[in-house]
């Protein structure tokens, strides 16, 4: 039985006759026979019995079906309409995937400037770990993510967002900080990873991409050090300036700002460093969209002015 056997066998019903109905839904009055039979068969009960010539009366098991018809086409008419409002949402949503520490610091103002400058735009934020961003793209769910990468894959287009590399936020009270030297060009006193050796860091939680970066600048240096992981940046800050540990912050290209922390901010000297790009990041092809346009803009305002202290890979 079809959703179509539904409506010819209600409309049967509420016409009264086989022909009426059949003028009406623009069906041969054959059609509408066979409809009944089948019916009948499947559930070996009979619809109809005729009265005065060609009119024909719901039995009381017709009725109970008819009944039963109603509710499923009304049902279907509403799911039918919930289907349309759906798509077309879809059509109008933008869905950006951000790390938990992104979510937390940039969800916020991202949603106002994206609302305040595209109000009939919907757009919707998704928190996932770097690894599964990246999977978001590839697998569709998502149609833009922040990633911070130094590998690019070949299906997935980057627009740059940030130049970054790593400095160190030195712990309250360490002794590393008189190991430093200033070097030409560069804003902070420099450290080498050697320097670091004893000292304990708090460092974002496995599948970030600040851990990943941090472990590969590690072993490529052949430096071991003590890593606590610690998933909410705000806890890492709390860490440095309790005196407990030490942690790797982004040194953005774009303004750098630490409140009243700046004489705790080093650089990791240039030959040790790792060196990536915070990217907007989409399937191939999505770059060409005016939404991908839309979100890029926004967000390069809002990285504009990037807080050195966040750790937002």
């Amino acid at each position: 039985m079809k959703i179509q056997d539904l409506q010819y066998i209600t409309e049967i019903a509420e016409a009264g006759s086989i022909g009426k109905a059949a003028n009406k839904l623009y069906v041969a009055q054959p059609s509408l026979s066979k409809c009944i039979q089948k019916v009948e068969r499947e559930y070996g009960i009979t619809l109809f019995k005729r009265v005065k010539g060609v009119s024909v009366r719901l039995t009381p098991e017709g009725e109970l079906f008819v009944g039963m018809a109603r509710e499923i086409l009304l049902s279907h008419a509403r799911f039918q309409e919930q289907l349309r409002r759906l798509k077309e949402m879809q059509k109008n949503t933008l869905v950006l995937g951000l790390t938990h520490q992104r979510t937390s610091d940039l969800a916020g103002p991202i949603l106002e400037k994206f609302y305040f400058e595209f109000p009939q735009q919907i757009l919707q934020i998704q928190t996932r770990d770097s690894f599964g961003l990246q999977q978001g793209i590839l697998e569709q769910s998502l149609d833009v993510a922040i990633l911070a990468v130094t590998k690019k894959h070949e299906e997935i287009y980057y627009e740059s967002l940030l130049q970054s590399s790593f400095g160190i936020y030195l712990r309250a009270g360490s002794p590393i900080a008189a190991k430093a030297v200033n070097m030409e060009g560069i804003e902070y006193p420099v450290l080498r990873l050697e320097d670091l050796e004893g000292e304990r860091f708090a460092v974002n939680t496995p599948g970030s991409a600040s851990y990943s970066l941090v472990d590969e600048m590690l072993k490529k240096s052949g430096i071991s050090l003590e890593i606590i992981d610690v998933a909410n940046n705000q806890s890492r800050v709390a860490m440095v300036t309790s005196g407990i540990a030490s942690a790797f912050v982004p040194i953005n290209s774009g303004k750098t700002r630490l409140i009243d922390r700046t004489a705790r901010l080093f650089a990791i000297h240039p030959d040790q460093n790792i060196y990536y790009q915070v990217c907007l990041a989409c399937l191939n092809g999505f770059q060409y969209r005016p939404e991908f346009r839309k979100i890029s803009s926004i967000l390069k305002e809002l990285l504009k002015g990037s807080d050195t202290e966040t750790d937002k890979a």
